[in-house]
Parts: C-alpha cells; sequence; structure tokens
C-alpha cells in the first residue's frame, strides 16, 4: 500500500488529502449543528450524516482501488493498469542502444550481451508484443522466457543465454525493425524466438491505422471518471460491453485471417525470416492461442492450422501451445477476468512447452 502511494499522480495524491480533510470537517459540523437545532430540524442533519456516511464508504473503495487493487486490464486503458505499469515494468527497464541514436527499452533481468561467448553457445533473443513481454505479470521471473532461461542453464550450463527484447503494443513491423538494427550493431544473435499473440495480424489491415484512436474517443472527459480508479475502472468496464470496438474486437481478429491480411503477414514473416538466415540466425515461432475462450468451440482453431502450414512451407520452426495450454484451460490462464493475457501459470507452461518443444529436440 504504501509503495502505491509513490505512483500516484501528484494531482490524484493532494486533491484526496483535500477531499479526506473536507469529509472530517463536514463531520464535525454536522454533528455540532445537530446539538444547536431544534429537534423538528435534526431530520435535515441526519439526511446529510446520512450522505456523509455513503461519501465515506465511496471514498473507501476509491483509495482501495487507489492503494491496494493491483493489477492490468487487457486493452491497459484504466488507470489501474496505467498504475501497474508504473509500478512494476517502468523501474525495471533497461536501455539497448543501437546504431545511429536510436534505441529502445525493455523489460528482463540482465543486459543483452555486448558480445559472443564463444563455442557452441547460443544467445536466444525473444521477440513479440504483450504476451512475450508480460502484460500482467509482475515478476519478471515468472515469464516463460526467464523461466525458460533457468531451466536452460539447469539442463545444458552455460550453453545458452535468453533476452527479452519484446514490448507491449509492437508488431511484426516492429520486429522487423529491430532485428536489422540489432544485427546492423553486430549484437550477438543467434536464435530469434517471435512470439506470436493472434492479434499481430491487425497490423496488415487499413482499420488497424484507426482502431486505437477510435478507442480513445470513448476515453472520459469528466474528472470523476478521468482521474480517479474505482470510478474510471467501472467506467470502462461498462463501456466494455456497450462499444462494438470493445465488444466485437476478436471477430474482427479472426475476420483479418480469411482475407489479405493473412497473405500480407505471410510475406513480411518470410522477409523476417530472409533477414534472420542472412545474419546466421535460426527464427523459430511461438503461437500463443486466445486463452480466455478456449474449449470445444474456439473460434481460432483453424487459424493455428494456418500457422503451422506457414511454416512448413517456409523451413521455420512453428511451436503452438494451443494443445498444451487448452488441456489446462480450467485451471484459469489469464490475468483476471478482464485482461486475456496469459498469468504466470500460463507462463509456467508456455517455457516447459519451449524447452521441449525447441530446445530438448
Amino acid at each position: 500500500m504504501l509503495n502505491s502511494l509513490l505512483f500516484l499522480p501528484d494531482g490524484y495524491f493532494y486533491g484526496m488529502l483535500a477531499w479526506l480533510a473536507a469529509v472530517v470537517v463536514a463531520v464535525l459540523v454536522l454533528v455540532k449543528l445537530r446539538r444547536r437545532v431544534s429537534v423538528a430540524r435534526r431530520k435535515w442533519i441526519h439526511a446529510g450524516l446520512s450522505l456523509w456516511m455513503v461519501l465515506v464508504g465511496l471514498t473507501g473503495v476509491e483509495l482501495y482501488f487507489a492503494l491496494v487493487y493491483d493489477t492490468t486490464d487487457s486493452f491497459s486503458m484504466t488507470n489501474v493498469s496505467k498504475k501497474w505499469f508504473a509500478m512494476h515494468v517502468e523501474p525495471h527497464e533497461r536501455p539497448l542502444r543501437l546504431g545511429g541514436g536510436l534505441g529502445i527499452l525493455y523489460r528482463d533481468d540482465h543486459d543483452l550481451p555486448g558480445s559472443r561467448a564463444g563455442g557452441d553457445h547460443e544467445h536466444v533473443v525473444v521477440v513479440g508484443d504483450s504476451f512475450a513481454f508480460g502484460h500482467g505479470v509482475k515478476r519478471i521471473g515468472d515469464r516463460f522466457s526467464n523461466l525458460l532461461a533457468g531451466s536452460l542453464e539447469a539442463g545444458h550450463p552455460g550453453r545458452y543465454s535468453v533476452t527479452n527484447l519484446s514490448n507491449a503494443g509492437v508488431d511484426l513491423h516492429w520486429v522487423e525493425k529491430l532485428l536489422e538494427e540489432v544485427f546492423a550493431a553486430k549484437l550477438p544473435v543467434d536464435r530469434v524466438v517471435y512470439v506470436v499473440c493472434l492479434n499481430d495480424i491487425e497490423t496488415f489491415h487499413p482499420r488497424h491505422k484507426t482502431y486505437y484512436v477510435d478507442l480513445q474517443q470513448h476515453a472520459p472527459r469528466f474528472f470523476l471518471w478521468k482521474h480517479t480508479y474505482f470510478f474510471n475502472l467501472m467506467y470502462f468496464r461498462l463501456r466494455q460491453f456497450t462499444v462494438s470496438d470493445f465488444r466485437d474486437y476478436y471477430q474482427f481478429v479472426r475476420e483479418y485471417y480469411d482475407g489479405e491480411p493473412w497473405q500480407d503477414m505471410q510475406r513480411k514473416l518470410d522477409q523476417v525470416n530472409g533477414l534472420c538466415r542472412a545474419h546466421g540466425a535460426k527464427l523459430d515461432v511461438v503461437v500463443f492461442p486466445f486463452l480466455h475462450n478456449l474449449g470445444p468451440d474456439y473460434p481460432f482453431r483453424d487459424v493455428h492450422v494456418r500457422w503451422s502450414e506457414w511454416g512448413s512451407r517456409s523451413g521455420v520452426d512453428v511451436l503452438d501451445l494451443l494443445e498444451t495450454l487448452e488441456s489446462h484451460a480450467s485451471e484459469g490462464l489469464t490475468v483476471n477476468r478482464y485482461d486475456a493475457h496469459p498469468n504466470e501459470r500460463a507462463h509456467r507452461l508456455a517455457a516447459e512447452a519451449l524447452r521441449v518443444g525447441l530446445f530438448d529436440e
């Protein structure tokens, strides 16, 4: 709780202090007035005290979500989710300097090696978006890439090192550009593991250019919904069920695999594979399913087949995690009900699947 105080915006912190002071003054005034007014007029004082108790209760709920409640949502549009990133991601980001003044911040517990270790050592670089980044996973050590690194070190001491350069909200175009800069800087990369969330395809559809801009139009403007935690969260919970851009998101993604976006994405994947091969690196692809609707009616089952078919045609090992994770769906594999990213349990399962499927062959 005390740690959360450090990450509250100054405006919120001082505004809440002023509100709490006003609440204390209000009850003192009401109690004092109650002693002075006639019995006939006390009903208005009692009404005021009743209102005061309601406001105190709501203030307590608000403070719980500001100071204690600590999780994310799928689109990370709520103040609660933004606070989570400020607490669990930003303090642990590391800079990676590239050529021409370029660079990125990445989330890992070690720096990317600047030179090759020699011998048969392989440096593995994990790239991708929020699924690889660990959206909703507080501890870096609980992500599949870090768990995999520990497992590989235990089984093959000194043979592998793993660095996660992924980031939330990036796409395959970003991955390609990053790899170009990493190779140009002659940083040691022997193996690239591109982690696919099935919505990576959205960047290949023209609608994606305005999708997130359109979502921002639904952001609250009234200060109570905009600058709080509980009320802001409730605002977006309601919008999630009433705005089609939120409600029908996965239907849009499914449709993209039936048309030109999938063709364009395959061409870009082939380019990334060629880029890796040209610099002596092997490309592997890991496909995560959408975890929130696994089951007999899972609507993306044929999409996984398409990824495997692309891998076979292109000579790329594609590790599909559908079967692995679907068999554990009843255990709860998402961060929470409103965040469909993989939780710590899903990351552990993925790490073991990667070790067996890609490194113990």
